[in-house]
């Protein structure tokens, strides 16, 4: 694989060995006449054989961990300009069923790059180690790549899929994570084992990042896995940048009434009593504030519940992060563009690094009319308070620079607080004496019921702008019901 452009900055193999030792040696013979600076193995060897018979002149291996099943490894070339360190501390609870590596190339931003082998262990499906690695942690980089054999089959990936099998996991990474997938429609795992079309090895990355894509189809090595290649460019312009800051939560599956399935209906509920249970365990230890509580408790208090809840909703829902796909003018035609352009971008060899010239010019001009129809339909629809917002844009702006305010003694008004007397004093002035009554009292001295904050969260939109903490007052509305004595 070579880059015309002359802008890689890392090129990686990925490849399941099937535990035999002569496809090992095939894949990095290829490592080694591609130039490629890493391989991402799965299934390497055998359970009793020992790391050590696996080895390669051109090549440093990050080894399995002792004393757990062999399912990965990663093959840096010595030869590489790339410095890699290995995250020990993401992966401690999945049984070296995924690798994690921090990738610095040179002259280039840090990449994380995951090697994962999803399989179940033992007769139980769900058992399934890879997914138990911190995800979490691992997306929250601004440079991720996951790459592997998930065992996983699904449309959202393989449009010729006829069944959905051990999918939930990674289509929900995914979505949350906004993980693009490079994968084009040619089958990954041939032979007889493969179950009609089959696309179980995937590469997957965080939607900053430029991927140039292919198997190696002409590259046999004895596995029933194709050979995938990918090089990182580093030229790339985003089509969507992801804010790894989390901006709100979805709740909306905790809500059985929002699905149609009874299967769905289950889920929902079991997930809204675990999470009821999960707020209510981290606010058991708060105490039931009093009229005689200090301003120190209820300070104290309110953190401890804004805490539990954060907990909760990190745990148990769908975070809520910012991208350029977030905005308001973005549609499905740029949607269509996008997936063009991906498209071409991967089968860049066949169809030349002029079409894929075009087709981002295309999108990007594209994006440049859906903004600007966007704006102008906003000034036509403008009425209320969003006149005010499309006049803070649309006025010209007065200069700064102007000339100094003198007094009526001549004497000039130096800083902002002397202006503002001298203005206040010229278009304000004090008016003549007269009788002045002060207003009734209010009802500010009495006493803060459930009844009054459950009308006052009634009446409140659950789309209303959060404050700094992101909680919404939909989600209020819930910890509310759960916990009305001590959030009242």
């Amino acid at each position: 694989m070579v880059d015309p452009t002359g802008t890689r900055k890392l090129l990686a193999l990925q490849h399941n060995c099937a535990s035999r030792g002569q496809v090992v040696e095939a894949v990095l013979e290829t490592a080694v006449r591609m130039g490629a600076d890493l391989v991402l193995i799965q299934v390497p060897r055998e359970g009793n054989e020992r790391d050590g018979t696996r080895t390669h002149p051109s090549f440093k291996f990050i080894w399995s961990v002792e004393n757990e099943p062999v399912k990965c490894w990663i093959a840096v070339n010595r030869a590489s300009r790339c410095r890699v360190t290995e995250l020990k501390m993401l992966t401690q609870e999945c049984g070296n069923h995924v690798q994690v590596v921090e990738v610095v190339p040179p002259g280039g931003d840090t990449i994380v790059i995951a090697n994962v082998y999803d399989r179940h262990e033992g007769r139980e499906e769900a058992n399934r180690p890879a997914q138990c690695a911190a995800w979490g942690e691992i997306t929250k980089h601004r440079r991720v790549i996951v790459a592997g054999d998930m065992n996983a089959h699904s449309k959202m990936w393989n449009p010729k899929a006829t069944y959905n099998k051990n999918h939930t996991f990674w289509e929900q990474l995914m979505t949350e994570e906004d993980l693009f997938v490079w994968n084009t429609e040619e089958a990954t795992r041939m032979g007889p084992g493969a179950m009609n079309h089959s696309i179980i090895d995937l590469t997957l990355s965080s939607p900053n990042m430029d991927l140039i894509w292919c198997l190696l189809v002409e590259e046999a090595t004895g596995s029933d896995h194709e050979v995938i290649a990918w090089e990182v460019l580093g030229n790339f312009h985003p089509t969507a940048i992801t804010s790894t800051e989390t901006t709100g939560w979805d709740i909306s599956g905790w809500d059985p009434a929002k699905e149609s399935e009874e299967e769905e209906k289950k889920k929902a509920e079991e997930r809204q009593r675990k999470a009821r249970e999960c707020y209510l365990a981290g606010a058991g230890r708060t105490p039931i504030l009093s009229d005689d509580s200090t301003k120190e408790e209820v300070r104290e208090a309110v953190g401890s519940l804004r805490e539990a809840m954060t907990v909760t909703l990190d745990e148990y829902t769908r975070k809520k992060r910012w991208c350029s796909r977030s905005k308001p003018w973005w549609c499905e035609d740029l949607k269509e563009l996008r997936k063009d352009l991906g498209g071409v971008r991967r089968k860049w060899r066949v169809a030349g690094i002029s079409r894929v010239k075009a087709a981002r010019q295309e999108f990007r001009r594209a994006i440049r009319k859906a903004k600007r129809d966007c704006w102008n339909r906003f000034l036509q629809e403008a009425n209320g308070n969003k006149v005010w917002t499309a006049a803070a844009y649309t006025t010209p702006r007065i200069d700064k620079t102007g000339q100094a305010l003198v007094r009526e003694d001549g004497s000039i008004a130096e800083g902002h607080h002397e202006r503002e007397q001298v203005i206040l004093q010229s278009h304000f002035p004090p008016g003549p004496p007269g009788v002045f009554e002060p207003a009734q009292g209010g009802k500010a001295f009495e006493r803060v019921d459930g009844q009054l904050v459950g009308s006052l969260l009634g009446v409140a939109a659950n789309t209303s702008a959060p404050g700094d903490d992101r909680i919404s007052a939909g989600i209020v509305k819930v910890f509310w019901q759960w916990d009305k004595q001590r959030i009242t």
